[in-house]
């Protein structure tokens, strides 16, 4: 009568699992782990370039609304310029660009940085492209020192009438200061064409 032949041993167990078991389960959790901060930073990218569109929307939309104040602003100057230039010719102009029927004062444009400030400080610039943060830094920028222009020559005009103990803005000294707003406004209404021009056409003044 012959024995059974004794039991085959497996060459290492743990506990009651299996070498095997173990294997499958400990590649079953770090699929399960890969697979989540694949997930999560899938969410993430979406969640990021959500803020991003949304933050360029907003610039876009910002810059369009600033444009129409550039343009009622160069618009203004070159009809006074054309005004003041007349005036000039004749044998008897005016002393004072404000005695003109055309003057309706400084038109001074207030401009908007809402959408920018605020993507700035959300940190969302980070995302985007060096060059498109670049332009739009510069354009906000240049929108600026035209309003700190502005207010310069808001000053040297009060500073005229001063002088002229209140009689009103010096014709000469006024053509001089309108015409570099008109030539200002231009400037930026182009920079700002140029930048609008790349968005999408439906995006366009």
């Amino acid at each position: 009568m012959t024995s059974a032949p004794p039991p085959q041993r497996r060459w290492l167990r743990l506990g009651h699992l299996e070498l095997s078991d173990l294997l499958v389960e400990t590649f079953s959790v770090l699929l399960g782990v890969l697979l989540a901060l694949a997930i999560n930073a899938w969410v993430q990218a979406r969640q990021t370039q959500h803020k991003l569109a949304e933050a360029q929307a907003s610039i876009r939309e910002e810059l369009i609304a600033d444009r129409k104040r550039v343009v009622i602003s160069a618009n203004y100057y070159h009809h006074l310029n054309e005004a003041i230039d007349a005036a000039l010719k004749t044998a008897q102009p005016p002393q004072f660009c404000d005695k003109l029927p055309e003057w309706h004062g400084l038109i001074t444009p207030l401009f908007v940085r809402a959408a920018y400030d605020t993507a700035a400080s959300s940190g969302i610039f980070v995302e985007m492209n060096f060059e498109a943060t670049r332009r739009i830094a510069s354009l906000y920028a240049e929108l600026s020192r035209y309003e700190t222009f502005y207010g310069k020559v808001e000053d040297w005009l009060g500073q005229s009438a001063a002088v002229n103990n209140g009689a009103g803005f010096n014709l000469s000294l006024c053509h001089g200061f309108s015409v570099d707003l008109e030539h200002s406004a231009l400037k930026v209404q182009d920079d700002l064409d140029a930048y609008l021009g790349q968005l999408p056409a439906d995006a366009k003044p």
